[in-house]
């Protein structure tokens, strides 16, 4: 088992699409039933035997190490690249805090996912990252024309695999990151990290199809609510 791995939580965001819920706290604070998403993500991975933790804070960082220092017994590193630093930013800037790879997740998002066998099946590829795709089904038919309007593709309503903020990262990819694409806004620079790794056939990813839920906005957090509750129902109901 794997449990030296650090992992890595996007914890910066300003979470502004949830109004008055992140006025006076940070996104990762807010409250899934009695706990907040960052301890239910916390207590989920320890389950799992990981203890080190690098936390990229930013907005209301100090809230975040209050409750890291209160509520859990973890070994945890902080990095602050300040408050309007993207994604890939934070990445970059927190990486003299891990050694040969780090299990990246955002702060926002839980998932029953086995960290475990995704740091195996990352390690016995080639590649410098694995991220976590999972199904979505489109609740639309897509459709593709040429330029004379001719129907070219037809499907109702596909199941479409999408990205769910989870990569195993190694630090060499980092130091062969384009400078172009560090200071890039939000989440754009690390879309970009990962486009520029596809295309030299270094971006592998890893199938995920049990809980995943994840918010950014009222609705969002209402139906991340009822995911977990629905799933842990379901666990002690077997």
């Amino acid at each position: 088992m794997s449990v030296r791995t650090k992992i890595l939580i996007m914890c910066g965001g300003r979470g502004k699409r949830l109004g008055d819920l992140t006025e006076d706290i940070p996104k990762p604070l807010v409250k899934i039933n009695d706990k907040t998403i960052l301890e239910n993500k916390i207590y989920q991975y320890q389950s799992q035997g990981f203890n080190d933790y690098i936390f990229c804070i930013g907005y209301k960082g100090e809230m975040i190490k209050t409750l890291i220092d209160q509520k859990t017994n973890i070994s945890a590193h902080y990095s602050d690249a300040g408050l309007d630093a993207g994604i890939l930013f934070r990445l970059n800037h927190a990486k003299d805090l891990f050694e040969d790879s780090v299990l990246m997740t955002y702060g926002d998002t839980y998932t029953d996912l086995e960290l475990n066998a995704l740091i195996k099946t990352h390690n016995n590829s080639d590649n410098e990252a694995t991220i976590v795709v999972s199904p979505i089904q489109n609740p639309f038919g897509l459709v593709e024309f040429d330029k004379n309007n001719q129907v070219t593709y037809f499907k109702e309503k596909p199941i479409l695999n999408y990205y769910i903020g989870y990569a195993i990262i190694n630090k060499s990819s980092l130091d062969i990151l384009p400078e172009c694409l560090v200071n890039l806004p939000d989440g754009q620079g690390l879309v970009e990290f990962y486009k520029n790794l596809q295309q030299k056939n270094l971006l592998g990813c890893y199938y995920h199809s049990g809980l995943e839920a994840t918010f950014n906005t009222k609705e969002e957090l209402a139906s991340a609510k009822n995911k977990m509750n629905r799933f842990y129902t379901a666990i002690v109901e077997n």
